[in-house]
């Protein structure tokens, strides 16, 4: 089907649709010989992250709400009894079936080599799309060895896995419901993330217990979903998760946008004043170590006019896909090097550098005395 008659069916007519490619608000992209457009402003009802393709449109992700007070914030958004699953560290993909291919979109519409290469580790994607050809498997790739994230799962020890949260229809912009989720995730044996099961907005104490054992072993958090349609889904994390945040990050703080940092030290506050309700020592310990530490190796690096760097490992089935990886990387504006590429087994393993020139150069400007004001 044309593009154009695809999202007239959303809504859109055909000379809006032009002008916003004209604008660059839609992109239109290609993977292996197969044309999709990635929305990269609102248009019409598809928000940033939508992706148009010749099969249908696959809607945006919708972004989360947060809470800061576990308690308050259940008792002010839930009045029916909701479900509770892990929120896990990781990146999130979009996977589904265009044109007889499997590809698994990021966040941002592009397509992800590597996470299209390893899902078939995961998923039985062959029987799947062929009893659900329109679905859209939403999901978390998580582990050491990825490209996007430094931090990963406690449990995650090498390389990385799926873990399946959502499901969603092709051309439609919700999830299905919970109950249906989950039961399509059993039927095929789909890898999750835990599920702690059904609450009450009463059972504060219970999803206490829940949290602390979460804290306790290195996990991120919660994400509450609702069994009733008014109510939205909502996630909280914990101190630890606050805590490496700014750890993994402060190398490259020089860059990033101050409300990065202020976000996690408030969110880390309010933990400790409903969980832990004292300023232990210790705590100042961590989050000194976890912000201070790591800017202090990047200003040594460049007194020593080494590029910050961030290295990675992984896995790729098919070749191919590696030269694809560093091409996606740098259409993300991200700079890296291949160091190591060795087949092993049935992977490929290719260890990448990613170079983070604009600390680098921010720090070497401040270490050659140039002055600038704040």
């Amino acid at each position: 089907m044309q593009i154009h008659k695809i999202v007239k069916q959303v809504g859109i007519p055909e000379f809006v649709w032009r002008e916003s490619v004209e604008r660059h608000d839609v992109v239109q992209d290609e993977f292996d010989g197969i044309c999709f457009h990635r929305v990269t402003k609102k248009v019409g009802p598809l928000e940033k992250g939508s992706v148009v393709t010749p099969d249908g449109i696959l809607f945006d992700f919708p972004r989360i709400a947060r809470i800061m007070h576990l308690q308050n914030g259940i008792g002010k958004a839930y009045t029916k009894p909701f479900y509770v699953e892990e929120k896990v560290d990781g990146y999130n993909t979009r996977i589904a079936c265009i044109q007889g291919r499997i590809l698994a979109f990021s966040r941002g519409a592009y397509v992800c080599p590597f996470s299209t290469d390893r899902i078939v580790d995961f998923l039985d994607i062959k029987k799947i799309f062929n009893d659900n050809p329109e679905l859209i498997i939403c999901g978390e790739f998580a582990g050491p060895d990825n490209p996007y994230n430094i931090e990963h799962l406690p449990y995650v020890k090498e390389d990385v896995r799926f873990f399946t949260f959502d499901l969603m229809m092709m051309n439609k912009p919700n999830s299905l419901p919970i109950k249906e989720r989950y039961r399509i995730f059993d039927s095929y044996n789909m890898p999750t993330v835990r599920r702690f099961g059904l609450f009450a907005p009463s059972d504060i104490s219970k999803l206490k217990k829940i949290i602390q054992e979460l804290n306790e072993t290195g996990c991120e958090g919660i994400l509450i979903k609702p069994t009733d349609p008014d109510e939205k889904t909502l996630k909280y994390v914990t101190l630890g998760s606050c805590i490496r945040d700014i750890h993994v990050t402060a190398p490259l703080l020089p860059e990033m946008q101050p409300d990065f940092f202020t976000h996690r030290i408030i969110r880390a506050a309010m933990y400790i004043h409903e969980h832990v309700h004292t300023l232990e020592p210790e705590i100042f310990t961590q989050l000194g170590d976890a912000l201070l530490k790591p800017l202090h190796k990047s200003v040594d690096k460049a007194t020593k006019k080494e590029v910050i760097e961030e290295q990675f490992l992984l896995r790729f089935h098919e070749e191919k896909n590696i030269q694809r990886m560093i091409d996606h990387l740098y259409k993300c504006r991200v700079k890296c090097d291949i160091l190591s590429q060795e087949k092993k087994g049935i992977y490929w393993h290719v260890t990448f550098a990613k170079k983070c020139y604009a600390s680098y150069e921010i720090l070497q400007k401040h270490l050659d005395g140039t002055s600038h004001v704040d």
